[in-house]
């Protein structure tokens, strides 16, 4: 489920595509990795590839006669590019994962809810039913005795194990061995149909970490033999277009800036889907979008950003919705009291600034009232709070809160002071998004009217996020206020390291990511107990003490939550989307 990539799509929205490439470098066990060689074998990007359904080959067509088109079809566009690889073990994307929902199936999939629905797995291992050993590091997974690969093969538990022997051989350039050269002990198939993973530790984050997400079942009987001649993958003709799945929709062609067409599978365990044809528009034109979906030549658009919401409102019968995906607008701030302002270790201070910030009036005023104010850094999950609701906008208990905390304004010139120190934060981000400098200058004024002055630092996104010891920004707490788009890194999972003391960056440990100064023993005990809680509800439990503990010290003021959004013709039935497996639910949309 890792959105370490997203297929370029947040580069036009939000900083988060940036803080993962900065942090991908902090994290080389997350997505470390040579860069990954598209297997497109002698295929020129102009042409056509397609996959003949009877005879699993993948070929190019005689002629360009397009197919006669199935009764039930829709078109989904994209304004995120090509994909770059279609096999799982070298994929990275939010795109890729998009195609992966439609043909290739995972263990399970998580919906919106935070609930797992069961896909080549029977049943979720826990204690109870004896798929997870009372020490959590033996997980036995029982597969679907009616999963087949659209060759008809049975999918075995074989597969599984094959995939992982790919992702380990150093002979393939995958995208990333992160989890499994972390956790993962041993792999064996016990039988055909039951697959044993024994764990080095415990590691809580398995269920949305391991053959689910980005990571998928390969099938052995077709890629074993091309491993063998070539003695690698990264070349096999399958990574572009893979003539064997498992999922609700086989994949009969692609033509890069084009498209790519799915027709259902007939194999899937389910029982065919209801859609026959699904067609994906790529573009990266998101004008060409909009236009396509006013002229119903697109049924579903993705990726929706708040500035397109009021367009798509006015096209007739397009309606839109959400997905919660993890990420949030956030103000992240210095509390660390060796390099911040003295006002910021003071919690009546910190929540007197979240009080004087109008953030719905933001989102009302240049997010087209889209989103949503937060209340903690996991907002839309379980692991959210539900007993807390986001502050208010309450100028004058800010102004009180301030005066208790010392800092009056002695001279009347409208900035606070104490003992002779001025109350004036330094607010660097990253500049160029007319959005963003608005946003900023509006955050500095409502400050300003509760006696804060904010002093502006723009900056660019290379020098700000410039890592501790190349003397960047932000690693050396050389400012007081920041915001970015982040979140769940491993979405679904809750883990962060964000706010660990360990990770505060020093000249001794120069590569740690909390910036932001944060070292509390409540959160450090809550935060250490959590990484090896195996019983799921606990877990939950863990996280809404710790949301608790940071909404009431007021660590971060959440902005506007950043959900997928997506439009959809209102001709369409069942249609159902979830933040984690974005179309999980594919094999029951239908048309009305």
């Amino acid at each position: 489920m890792s959105r370490c990539f997203l297929w370029n799509a947040f580069a036009n929205l939000s900083m988060r595509f940036y803080a993962v490439l900065v942090f991908s470098i902090l994290l080389v066990s997350a997505c470390s990795g040579a860069t990954t060689p598209t297997s497109t074998g002698k295929v020129a990007n102009t042409q056509v590839v397609t996959n003949n359904p009877v005879t699993g080959t993948t070929e190019l067509p005689a002629t360009g006669t397009p197919e006669t088109a199935p009764n039930k079809a829709i078109t989904i566009s994209f304004v995120t590019g090509d994909p770059a690889s279609l096999n799982p073990i070298y994929a990275t994307t939010w795109g890729e994962e998009c195609v992966f929902d439609l043909i290739y199936l995972p263990l399970w999939n998580i919906d919106d809810q935070g609930k797992y629905q069961m896909e080549l797995a029977e049943e979720m291992p826990n204690v109870e039913n004896g798929g997870l050993t009372p020490d959590g590091k033996t997980i036995t997974i029982k597969l679907r005795s009616d999963a087949f690969w659209s060759d008809r093969q049975p999918v075995t538990a074989q597969d599984a194990v094959f995939t992982y022997d790919m992702i380990m051989s150093d002979k393939n350039t995958v995208s990333s061995r992160y989890p499994f050269d972390t956790y993962i002990e041993s792999m064996k198939a016990v039988n055909d149909k039951t697959l044993e993973v024994k764990l080095n530790s415990v590691w809580v984050d398995w269920p949305v970490s391991l053959f689910t997400g980005l990571t998928r079942v390969l099938p052995e009987h077709i890629l074993q033999p091309v491993f063998d001649k070539d003695n690698t993958l990264d070349n096999a003709a399958f990574n572009r277009l893979p003539d064997v799945v498992n999922g609700p929709f086989t994949i009969t062609e692609f033509e890069p800036g084009s498209h790519i067409t799915f027709l259902a599978n007939e194999k899937y365990w389910r029982g065919r889907p209801k859609l026959d044809k699904i067609f994906f528009r790529l573009s990266e034109d998101r004008a060409a979008q909009l236009a396509a979906l006013a002229s119903g030549q697109s049924d579903i658009g993705t990726y929706i950003i708040g500035s397109e919401f009021s367009e798509i409102k006015k096209i007739n019968g397009m309606e839109t919705t959400t997905s919660p995906n993890g990420l949030i607008q956030t103000l992240f701030l210095n509390v660390d009291p060796k390099t911040t302002h003295p006002a910021l270790t003071d919690v009546n201070v910190r929540h007197a600034m979240i009080l004087a910030i109008d953030r719905q009036l933001i989102i009302n005023r240049l997010f087209f009232g889209v989103y949503k104010v937060p209340v903690s850094f996991w907002n839309g999950t379980v692991y959210d709070n539900p007993d807390l609701k986001a502050q208010g906008f309450d100028p004058e208990q800010a102004k009180q809160l301030l005066e208790k905390a010392g800092w009056v304004d002695s001279n009347g010139d409208g900035i606070r002071e104490k003992n002779g120190q001025v109350l004036s934060l330094r607010y660097a981000y990253i500049s160029g998004d007319e959005i963003t400098n608005t946003m900023v200058v509006t955050i500095q004024q409502m400050l300003a009217d509760v006696g804060i002055k904010v002093e502006l630092l723009p900056n660019t996104q290379e020098v700000l996020w410039a890592a501790y010891g190349d003397n960047g920004p932000l690693s050396r707490g050389e400012y007081d206020i920041t915001h970015w788009v982040d979140g769940m890194y491993y979405f679904p999972s809750p883990d962060t390291s964000y706010f660990l003391c360990a990770q505060r960056p020093t000249a001794e440990s120069p590569d740690g990511y909390n910036w932001f100064g944060i070292c509390n023993p409540q959160l450090e005990d809550l935060f250490s107990k959590q990484s090896i809680e195996i019983d799921p509800q606990q877990r939950i439990d863990q996280f809404h003490q710790i949301a608790k503990i940071m909404y009431d010290e007021t660590y971060i003021i959440p902005i506007r939550n950043d959900d997928d959004i997506y439009a959809i013709n209102s001709r369409l039935q069942n249609i159902k989307f979830s933040g984690a497996d974005p179309f999980m639910f594919a094999y029951e949309w239908d048309i009305k």
